[in-house]
């Protein structure tokens, strides 16, 4: 894990202000990604996606629309990450930020 990414992830978390969806946005823009899953991994991610948003009961206006979408919900997994006092997702941009890079994501260029 490299200082530059904890520092520039921890200022992007906190660019939300504790608004998880934000965190995600900005993070997706700012670049970040995990590394690329086989077709066969992509396709269970997605199926795993469906089957979480069925479970729950989800108006399907708001389950993914695309694979980047899929991708997004991933992020998102490591944004709301619990804290020891089984809080929901303070938004610590520490933690939060070590979440994210826990997960696999890393900086690509776009």
């Amino acid at each position: 894990m490299s200082t530059e990414n904890i520092f520039e992830l921890m200022a992007l978390v906190k660019s939300a202000k504790g608004d998880p969806s934000a965190v995600v946005d900005v993070v997706w823009e700012a670049g970040y990604r995990q590394p690329p899953r086989t077709e066969q991994e992509a396709a269970q991610i997605t199926i795993d996606t469906f089957f979480y948003c069925e479970s729950f009961d989800m108006p399907t206006d708001f389950w993914p629309k695309s694979y980047d979408s899929v991708l997004q919900n991933e992020l998102m997994k490591a944004v709301l990450t619990e804290d020891e006092d089984d809080s929901w997702c303070k938004a610590d941009p520490a933690k939060v930020a070590k979440s994210i890079l826990a997960a696999g994501f890393s900086k690509e260029a776009i």
